[in-house]
């Protein structure tokens, strides 16, 4: 590899750093999945032999966006939140395209499961999903994985070796 497609890449590296730092955080569904969980943002959960590529949203306005605005979500694919500390957190489908399956957790064990839970109509009030356990970590996927998988409460979830909480 010659000395300016090196620099180049480099370059595009400190670009994609400096604009997630800086509260782009849009743009990181475009860099590479290697480069998204070098910085903290996409991790892989393991759950019920099952793997699932995820972004990780950490901020405050990271987690209000969540999938909004989006067409779909691609199969073995989510989006996980983390908290600093068990609560009951409040989700709404502002903006949502299509059914999710949100499964709340809590240190590590699934402790509520909302299923199906459909994308507001054009002109009405989004749902506004609360789990009936506080939780430490949402997990959204499509919906109908949560069956596929026949997660119930009380099933582990294994979170990779990149994913560190309160970061």
């Amino acid at each position: 590899m010659d000395k300016s497609r090196i620099t180049l890449y480099i370059v595009g590296i400190i670009l994609i750093a400096l604009a997630w730092a800086g509260g782009g955080h849009d743009i990181m569904n475009y860099a590479p999945y290697y480069v998204q969980r070098a910085l903290g943002k996409s991790a892989t959960v393991q759950v019920q032999g099952q793997t699932l590529k995820v972004e990780v949203e950490r901020s405050d306005r990271a987690r209000a966006k969540g999938l909004s605005g989006r067409r779909l979500l691609v199969a073995n694919r989510g989006m996980l939140f983390l908290f600093d500390k068990v609560g009951s957190y409040e989700f709404w489908m502002k903006d949502m395209r299509f059914s999710i399956d949100i499964v709340w957790i809590a240190q590590g064990k699934i402790v509520d499961i909302s299923r199906n839970v459909i994308p507001p109509k054009v002109g009405d009030t989004p749902a506004r999903v609360l789990p009936r356990v506080p939780a430490d970590t949402v997990l959204e996927v499509s919906a109908g994985v949560a069956a596929q998988w026949q997660l119930d409460d009380a099933v582990t979830i294994t979170f990779d070796r990149f994913l560190h909480y309160g970061t």
